[in-house]
This record gives C-alpha cells, structure tokens and sequence, in this order.
C-alpha cells in the first residue's frame, strides 16, 4: 500500500487527516507513534522522516509530508478529482483556503489548550484557554453569518476541507473544558460535520455534541 499514515490518536492534527482519508474513502496503513510517554518523535529514526519531530507524517509513494495543511491539500488534490473538498472554481477556492488557514491558524489555540489541559505541557501562547476561546467566538460569529445565508457550512455550497480542519477545534473542546452549550451555531455545525459521509470520530470527540 503506498499510503502510509504516521499516527498519534490523541493528536487532533493527526484527526485532521484521518478526517479527510475517511471523507475520501482512502484506504491507507496505519504506523501509531507513542508521543506521551514514549516519545517516539524524538527517535533518530522518525528524525530522518520527520526533521522537526511533527505529526501526522504523510507517505504517498516518494512524496513525505510532515505539516498538515500540506497533507489535507495533496490528499484532496490528488485523491479527490471532483474537487468536492478543494474547490475548483477559483473563488469558491479561495474562500475554502482562507477557511483552511484560520482552522489551522488562529483556531489550532484549541488545540494548544487542549494538550496543556490533557499533558501540562509548555505552550508557546501565554493563555492557551483565553486565545481559544477567543478563535471559538470567531467560528461562532462565522457559522452565524453562514447560516444568515443560508449555508450550513464554512463555505458557501457545501463542506470542504476547512470544514474537517475546524472541527477537532470544536468537538475537543470539552478535553479542556469548553462547553459548546454557549456556542449553538458551532454545535450544530459539529453535528452537519459527524453526518457526513465517510465521518470518522476519534476519542474525546463527545457521542452527542
């Protein structure tokens, strides 16, 4: 098989790609890398894969990938010739990217929050939970102008790849204690993104959100 996925399931990068190999239909090889407490990324031999000790790690073929936003945007360019998740039409593209880099900028405090919470582990922000917060009242405000629109989804016309980057954001919030109760459109968008074909879920992801 020449898709391998180096994996830790506790990341909520490394959900992201299981995400869009789910919403694919991919079939691909599994390799679990002990992050906590085997640090496994620190091996010289996951070194000479991954320089900078970052997962997930993306083998297609040749190609290696170890940034996520690189990994969602082969998986969907090369995998996905309808461009349901990476939108051909250049403006619904563009929208998707800009979508893209706010779930994998600004949002990912969630994720910062969420390992200093689960592993009391430094974090390069001073306030993990504040700048969380703050990114979730951003995907609050931004679903409540789709749904004004009548789009259910990040992007007008239906769900794309920021729609999967977002939403281990929002549906691990409840690792470090946000309570998506206080943000409805989020939570009902989190139930759109589990309906779709494909859905994988992870654990910490609530049964009922």
């Amino acid at each position: 098989m020449s898709l391998v996925l180096h994996d830790w399931e506790i990341s909520a990068d490394c959900y992201r790609a299981r995400l869009l190999a789910g919403a694919l239909g991919l079939a691909y090889a599994r390799v679990p890398v002990d992050v906590i407490p085997g640090r496994e990324t620190e091996a010289p031999a996951f070194r000479a894969l991954s320089p900078a000790g970052a997962l997930p790690v993306l083998v297609d073929g040749d190609l290696v990938l170890c940034e996520i936003g690189a990994i969602l945007v082969h998986l969907a360019e090369r995998h996905d010739p309808a461009g349901l998740w990476l939108p051909r039409e250049p403006a619904r593209r563009a929208r998707a990217l800009e979508r893209l880099v706010f779930a994998l900028g600004p949002l990912r405090a969630c994720d910062a929050a969420r390992e200093a919470a689960l592993f009391e582990t430094p974090q390069p922000l001073a306030d993990p939970p504040a700048a969380a917060r703050a990114a979730l009242r951003t995907l609050e405000s931004l679903l409540a102008r789709q749904a004004l629109a009548g789009e259910p989804f990040l992007v007008d016309g239906g769900p794309t790849l920021a729609d999967l980057a977002a939403f281990p954001a929002a549906a691990l919030a409840i690792d470090w204690g946000e309570d998506l109760a206080l943000l409805p459109k989020t939570r009902l968008w989190t139930r759109r993104v589990r309906a779709l074909p494909g859905f994988v879920t992870t654990p910490g992801v609530p049964e009922f959100l």
